[in-house]
């Protein structure tokens, strides 16, 4: 560790667990000719925390922006650096987690209580220097490059749109994503003529033929990440059904519950995608891209009748009973109104003796609920919200 003065570093939880997360597949196997590789290295520039790991083969250096902090290095053996992944990720989503590094040791601080890891002396790889080199050096023509499969799977947790480079044949693929960067070295082929595309042709002409259909291409999926459309979405149902609520006539009932109801539903899956965002941005990236194309397909209604019933519920009921209440309410109406235009003219009422009159008694509109999006009025709850 390179630091003598005890700093303190503070980001959430949920960012140093996913930091971790990202660069430990990276970490050198037990019982390697590098021991100072066989976890993970802290490095904080006071503002951000870098996560490294590199086994040599791959590399993977994450970095998540800091709340306070200076300038520490540390590295922590793979099994400690585990625990404190799994420690971390118990947090919330905004809970502070405090690092302070000393010599031999890290400390790390939550509201959850606090843990002190052992910390290895010695040189890591030098990061920074390499993916300068592997950024910035000349570029080359590359016809073909080979991996090896087995460490494809490293890279699941970096993100899912990775951007890749390569500089020249036999160079490093650096892989990158928002605040992570990586690298993989290609297989160097040792044995017969030197891979190609034309050598690649040509060993699947047999297979592949003469076919060939202008404009054919695979369909694209769809871009990058539906997260920040989809919250604005939400935030926009928000405020316009809030409005909506509030231009209203008091007495419309109905459109008063559609509109408490419509916000009151897109606020629960607004804060409910900025946890998810938090604790599995993949997971989440990939559910709304599928659920953006079911919004397309159209066919979610059925979808849901569907889920209602696999789930041992009867979504048929639910419908038959709102379209009962629904007839049952426009009956009442057409009777009210009937009967209102059936009654005699009201008798004018005498002028008030201006020293005794009392002043109307004022009613609150939305039947007494004065909270613009009350969970009793949208019908989600069994109990006013407004207080």
């Amino acid at each position: 560790m390179t630091t003598e003065a005890i700093t303190t570093t503070s980001l959430t939880g949920h960012q140093l667990a996913e930091a971790l997360g990202q660069v430990m597949p990276h970490m050198a196997s037990t019982g390697s000719r590098a021991p100072l590789l066989e976890g993970v290295h802290f490095d904080s520039d006071g503002t951000f925390l870098h996560t490294v790991a590199t086994d040599r083969y791959t590399m993977a250096v994450a970095r998540r922006r800091l709340r306070t902090g200076e300038e520490w290095t540390a590295t922590v053996g793979a099994m400690h650096v585990a625990y404190l992944q799994s420690w971390a990720e118990a947090h919330g989503y905004r809970d502070t987690v405090e690092l302070t590094p000393s010599p031999g040791q890290l400390a790390v601080v939550s509201n959850m209580g606090r843990i002190v890891l052992p910390t290895m002396d010695g040189p890591h790889a030098p990061w920074r220097a390499l993916f300068n080199r592997y950024l910035t050096e000349d570029a080359e023509r590359v016809d073909i490059s080979a991996l090896d499969s087995q460490f494809m799977r490293r890279w699941e947790k970096a993100g899912r749109h990775l951007e890749i480079t390569q500089s020249a044949p036999g160079r490093p693929l650096v892989l990158a994503c928002e605040d992570f960067i990586g690298a993989q070295m290609p297989v160097r082929l040792t044995r017969g003529d030197a891979p190609s595309r034309a050598a690649l042709a040509s060993d699947w002409a047999g297979s592949l033929g003469f076919a060939n259909e202008p404009g054919v291409d695979l369909p694209l999926p769809a871009d990058g990440d539906q997260g920040p459309t989809t919250t604005e979405t939400l935030l926009r149902e928000v405020l316009i059904s809030t409005q909506n609520l509030f231009d209203s006539p008091s007495e419309d009932h109905a459109a008063l519950a559609a509109h408490a109801r419509s916000g009151s539903h897109a606020w629960m899956a607004y804060r409910l995608l900025q946890v998810l965002r938090v604790i599995d941005p993949r997971t989440t990236e990939l559910t709304l891209a599928d659920l953006w194309e079911e919004l397309d397909a159209g066919d979610f209604s059925e979808t849901a009748f569907e889920d209602a019933e696999k789930l041992g519920h009867d979504p048929q009921a639910w419908v038959d009973k709102y379209v009962a209440a629904r007839a049952k309410r426009a009956a009442e109406a057409a009777t009210d109104a009937a009967a209102a235009e059936q009654a005699p003219a009201p008798a004018l009422p005498a002028a008030p003796d201006s020293t005794t009159a009392e002043t109307p008694e004022e009613f609150p509109p939305n039947g007494g609920h004065t909270g613009p999006m009350c969970a009793y009025v949208a019908g989600i709850s069994s109990r006013c919200t407004c207080d």
